[in-house]
């Protein structure tokens, strides 16, 4: 259940991140839901809300095309909007995000290891 107060949406203890996502997409599809700061200032690449749910959408049932719903899933991106449409991708598809940057070189391959056995990804 939700309440809509001057195009402002607040959500029930019952709803997600998701049914967030979703009501922006079809209540304000062309707003901006994320701007990538490259450099920490200066504004890079953007996502609208109809944008980020398409991707999202789109990951989200390859993931479950893969089987992974309910599982977790080691996400290795660096910063930007490919790594936010992987996460509510994940979200979408009922699996667990576990976060990390991706190996720089092979030194770094044992922390990778170290995570994917503590986080138990699929």
């Amino acid at each position: 259940m939700s309440t809509k107060f001057s195009d402002v949406f607040f959500a029930s203890a019952e709803q997600t991140i998701v049914d967030v996502l979703r009501y922006r997409a079809l209540s304000q599809p062309d707003q901006l839901a994320f701007t990538f700061l490259p450099d920490g200032e200066t504004e890079g690449e953007h996502l609208t809300y109809a944008e980020l749910e398409r991707r999202a959408r789109a990951i989200a049932a390859q993931l479950q095309a893969l089987g992974l719903s309910g599982e977790r899933c080691l996400l290795l991106y660096p910063s930007g909007l490919d790594y936010v449409a992987a996460f509510f991708g994940c979200l979408y598809a009922d699996i667990v995000a576990v976060t990390a940057y991706p190996p720089r070189n092979k030194r770094n391959t044992p922390r990778i290891k170290a995570i994917w056995a503590d986080a138990q990804v699929a």
